[in-house]
């Protein structure tokens, strides 16, 4: 019980600490869309995207349905913004891409690898492509975040 009381003494606090920071918050949510928007484009329009026709010819849509995509960046972001900027942004930039590389590993490899496991016809090889995409945009992402952060404290 003593537990739930300091979180509501903590509230007001916390509160104080969200809007002092806003601004560094708002830069960093910006530097992870526009660098996941932008790479992940350039990853699916050009990169990759013979790979998972190929690959994938079987399992997609005529036409995509764009919600998903946008509720997938959205809630990437702002989970890489907390577990892997904030909690890294009075440390090197290195500290901010290794924990986005981990977060990529686990989220890419929870998708890919139940994929691969659960969907006839997804190939092993679009299984670690995709996985290891999903590490390398993940760590970018965050040190673009780490870097909005950090450019928008000054």
């Amino acid at each position: 019980m003593a537990s739930l009381d300091h979180c509501k003494l903590n509230a007001p606090v916390m509160l104080t600490k969200i809007l002092h920071h806003l601004k560094p918050i708002i830069f960093s949510l910006i530097a992870i869309w526009l660098c996941f928007g932008a790479l992940d484009a350039l990853w699916l329009g050009v990169v990759a995207q013979d790979w998972y026709m190929q690959e994938m010819a079987g399992l997609l849509r005529d036409e995509f349905i764009r919600w998903p995509w946008v509720a997938f960046y959205l809630l990437y972001s702002f989970v890489l913004l907390v577990l892997v900027v904030i909690a890294n942004r009075d440390k090197p930039i290195w500290y901010a891409a290794i924990d986005g590389a981990f977060l990529g590993a686990a989220s890419y490899g929870a998708y890919n690898l139940t994929n691969y496991s659960l969907i006839e016809g997804f190939s092993l090889f679009i299984a670690i492509v995709d996985w290891t995409w999903g590490v390398t945009i993940t760590c970018l992402s965050a040190m673009a975040g780490w870097a909005g952060f950090r450019i928008a404290s000054r």
